[in-house]
């Protein structure tokens, strides 16, 4: 489920950017920190996506789901491949029906919520991402921590995320 639910994400981030007039820019690193923030934010409940994408790491670049990326440089996905420019399409039209009706209900809520929290999040570049992420707790801490330990990435607890103060903008 947590890569139907990515692929959907990916799909209404592209129809959010081609609806702004924007280009696609979305590379594996900007996918990266846009899921990230994606499943982080909560709703009413205090409910968020972070259980699903719970492989999370504190690298140079800020967080990172290891099995989503790993995912995306396998290229394991149905609808898209990744690249270090952009998305591509793997077949020639996708539609919102191509996604079932229970990925839908969970993100269309979160991809809002997020606009919300920052509605210019889409416009910003990978490294603007990065820089963001970088001001989380979570990744400063475990960043250090790693670096500590001479390693080059941590994992981030689940709980610590779902814990700390979110920033989704500058």
């Amino acid at each position: 489920m947590k890569n139907q639910i990515f692929e959907y994400f990916i799909f209404k981030s592209l129809v959010h950017l081609r609806d702004k007039n924007r280009n696609n820019d979305l590379s594996v690193l900007k996918c990266m920190k846009l899921l990230f923030f994606f499943s982080t934010v909560n709703d009413d409940k205090n409910d968020s996506l972070i259980d699903q994408f719970d492989q999370v790491y504190a690298m140079p670049l800020g967080h990172v789901e290891t099995d989503i990326y790993t995912a995306m440089k396998n290229n394991s996905f149905t609808f898209f491949s990744f690249t270090n420019r952009d998305t591509v399409l793997k077949h020639s039209s996708i539609y919102t029906n191509n996604f079932e009706s229970q990925i839908i209900e969970l993100v269309d809520p979160k991809f809002d919520l997020l606009l919300e929290k920052n509605p210019n999040i889409f416009s910003l570049s990978a490294y603007e991402l990065v820089e963001l992420s970088h001001k989380w707790f979570s990744w400063r801490y475990y960043f250090a921590q790693a670096k500590a330990e001479s390693k080059s990435k941590m994992k981030i607890p689940i709980e610590v995320i779902k814990n700390e103060y979110k920033v989704y903008s500058f």
